[in-house]
């Protein structure tokens, strides 16, 4: 009997031996992140020092490959492959991310809703971002960290030729980012184009767009200034990324791994409101040296936000998830 107990003993534990042994060795994970961002845009070196952090911190045990300016998908394809499971990760711009996956992240696109980056933070981590995470899991997507560019700061309308007051964009083909911005280009007089930001210099240099909503940053790293001299400096809307991964992927790393990719998530969330206020600063400088760079005045300002409120009713028009988050984020702004 005693036998049969030191035997069941020796078992267990080498059984538990092995299991231990097993989560510290680990198998080996690759993950590629896909993102349309050219190499030497603040956002893509935020995408490396995230992945240097995982595979510092698992000793090599994860490796991952930044692919930058849509090397291998554009960034409106980005999402719809990830959640099928075709990559591991990427960048999602709300943009693409409110219109293929959480719906109520409309809120940050509605058109002069948020005055500053503070205020867009202060949302992503209330109730509503929250919402935003577990919409985006039920979808097969896991949202790990918010990469903030310096929206609504940065939000221009680049154009060939000057502009100040919305009457000017009249008849003028512009290239908006959502359904949002061409609703307030329509509203303007202008006639909306879509392109990818990586598309925008050649439409420009084509002449089969006159300017782009976009942002100060973008502006500056892919030389739109070349092809469109004129900047207008207006907070059409907010537009931020994410760093996603494929649910089912994460899920079956082991809990150490998934450990690591959290917590590289967490330290770049962190810095990256500070790091899109400092961007900002060198972009606007940077801009104004190779730009007409214009900010309108209040009565000007007061010009393209008027009527704004009215579209975001018709955003909202026949959802109801939608309307709830506005009507939460505007108690949250006093708005």
């Amino acid at each position: 009997m005693k036998k049969r107990v030191l035997s069941a003993s020796v078992l267990a534990a080498f059984m538990i031996m092995c299991i231990c042994i097993g989560n510290v060795n680990a198998a080996p994970a690759t993950i590629r992140f896909s993102s349309g961002a050219p190499e030497n845009h603040f956002l893509t070196k935020q995408y490396i020092e995230w992945a240097k952090l995982i595979e510092k911190n698992s000793n090599g045990d994860i490796k991952v490959q930044v692919y930058h300016s849509a090397q291998l998908y554009r960034d409106n394809e980005v999402i719809k492959v990830v959640q099928t499971g075709g990559l591991e990760s990427g960048c999602a711009f709300t943009m693409y991310t409110e219109s293929q996956l959480v719906p109520t992240m409309k809120v940050y696109m509605m058109p002069y809703l948020f005055q500053s980056l503070d205020e867009t933070w202060n949302v992503y981590k209330s109730e509503v971002g929250t919402a935003w995470k577990q919409t985006a899991e039920r979808k097969g997507v896991k949202l790990l960290a918010m990469v903030a560019m310096a929206s609504p700061d940065d939000q221009i309308i680049l154009t060939t030729k000057p502009i100040k007051v919305p009457a000017d964009l009249k008849g003028q083909i512009i290239r908006g980012a959502s359904p949002e911005h061409a609703l307030a280009l329509k509203k303007w007089g202008a006639g909306p184009s879509f392109l990818t930001g990586a598309e925008v210099y050649l439409g420009l240099q084509r002449n089969t767009i006159n300017g782009a909503v976009n942002s100060l940053s973008s502006y500056v790293d892919r030389k739109l200034y070349e092809v469109a001299p004129y900047a207008l400096i207006t907070p059409v809307s907010v537009v931020h990324t994410f760093i996603i991964m494929n649910k089912d992927y994460f899920d079956k790393l082991t809990p150490a791994q998934q450990k690591i990719i959290m917590d590289a998530s967490a330290t770049i969330e962190n810095n990256t409101v500070q790091l899109g206020k400092d961007t900002l600063k060198g972009d606007f400088e940077e801009a104004r040296k190779k730009a007409n760079v214009y900010i309108p005045t209040t009565a000007e300002a007061a010009l393209w936000r008027e009527g704004m409120s009215g579209l975001w009713d018709e955003i909202t028009k026949g959802n109801a998830d939608v309307v709830d988050a506005l009507k939460k984020v505007r108690a949250m702004l006093n708005r």
